[in-house]
């Protein structure tokens, strides 16, 4: 009689410590990650936008006045484009009929504002009233100026 015979049936048995081990550590790590993930997310009821005022800059043509800081917190020009326009009544009319033949030509025309930090609001307000009385001025009812206020980031 063979060996195979004499010694019986063989008796298949699974080794299940190195799954029981891979398991325990998918475990630790599903519950290390979920910590992770709950530090980062905070619960809040965010509102929905109807007619959101926030879009992404495409190519959409713009227009830049820049306001150019003169000594201490004022401001010594306007600039749009290339052209500047003195701070005084007839730079602001002027910066006023520019503006106007821009929106005319495109009243979909984005108006992005920049300002040093140090100056004063008193000579960012008639850049705005300027913007205001352009688009008052253009033929198209429609016209809605857009004034972005640019601010740099410091990092």
């Amino acid at each position: 009689m063979s060996s195979v015979y004499q010694r019986g049936r063989a008796d298949l048995q699974a080794n299940l410590t190195p799954m029981i081990d891979v398991t325990f550590l998918l475990i630790v790590f599903f519950v290390l990650v979920s910590q992770i993930v709950e530090v980062e997310n905070v619960k809040l009821e965010l509102p929905a936008l109807i007619e959101p005022a926030a879009e992404m800059p495409g190519e959409a043509q713009r227009a830049v006045i820049n306001v150019v800081p003169g000594p201490g917190s004022a401001a010594e020009a306007y600039r749009l484009g290339p052209r500047s326009f003195e701070t005084g009544p007839v730079g602001r009319e002027m910066l006023t009929q520019r503006l106007a033949r821009l929106l005319g030509a495109n009243p979909a025309l984005r108006i992005n504002l920049r300002a040093d930090q140090r100056t004063q609001y008193q000579w960012v307000q008639p850049v705005l009233e300027a913007v205001s009385i352009a688009a008052g001025r253009v033929e198209d009812a429609d016209v809605t100026p857009r004034v972005n206020l640019v601010v740099v980031r410091e990092d």
